[in-house]
């Protein structure tokens, strides 16, 4: 099966989830046009219900607020890479050949890491940090993207790169999500490292 066949299968197989992801997005970005007198968002209230639908859930004050700019809105050292998976931000980083991952949010470990580790590997290589605030994420890590985008606009990140066929999710996002995340798409492996470092 060639790569565009491959493309148009996975297009088709996320088609429906589309006007659910278009729906929190807007939701995203709506709480960012709201003038406040602080830098808080409160995206709490968006939560998955069982039957895979997005909700919204009427309640008080969020004690649990977070400020724009805590954990992704950060310096990115030579040899690290911040990546989300599963509702979790990990940092990983390569130093003296030695991989090690924090789970910045939780004891979770991470599951699924190479394609960061070979980007913290070429980092070391070329003696070149990421932009300030990039997410790398996997095809696996984009099965629940609204979440992923959601902790991303939470946590002050300012680019995100993932594979091309998760484009197809942000048709129709609102405008002002763009103006907050800057979105870049990757064939393959070797195409994100040359994005990234070519």
């Amino acid at each position: 099966m060639s790569e565009l066949s491959q493309l148009i299968e996975i297009a088709k197989n996320i088609e429906k989830q589309n006007a659910e992801i278009i729906s929190l997005l807007k939701k995203i970005a709506d709480e960012e046009d709201k003038p406040q007198q602080n830098p808080v968002i409160d995206l709490g209230e968006l939560y998955l219900s069982n039957d895979g639908t997005f909700e919204v859930e009427e309640r008080g004050e969020v004690e649990n607020t977070l400020q724009i700019g805590s954990l992704l809105d950060t310096s990115i050292d030579v040899g690290e890479v911040y990546f989300i998976e599963d509702g979790d931000i990990f940092c990983l980083s390569v130093k003296d050949g030695e991989t090690l991952i924090d789970n910045l949010t939780s004891a979770a470990q991470a599951d699924e890491f190479s394609l960061q580790e070979s980007i913290a590997c070429k980092s070391v290589e070329n003696s070149a940090a990421l932009d300030d605030g990039t997410v790398i994420l996997s095809s696996s890590q984009c099965e629940n993207l609204p979440e992923t985008l959601r902790i991303c606009v939470e946590q002050g990140a300012k680019k995100v790169y993932m594979p091309l066929f998760a484009s197809a999710q942000l048709v129709g996002a609102p405008q002002s999500l763009m103006d907050i995340l800057k979105f870049d798409f990757y064939k393959n492996n070797e195409n994100l490292i040359e994005k990234l470092f070519g």
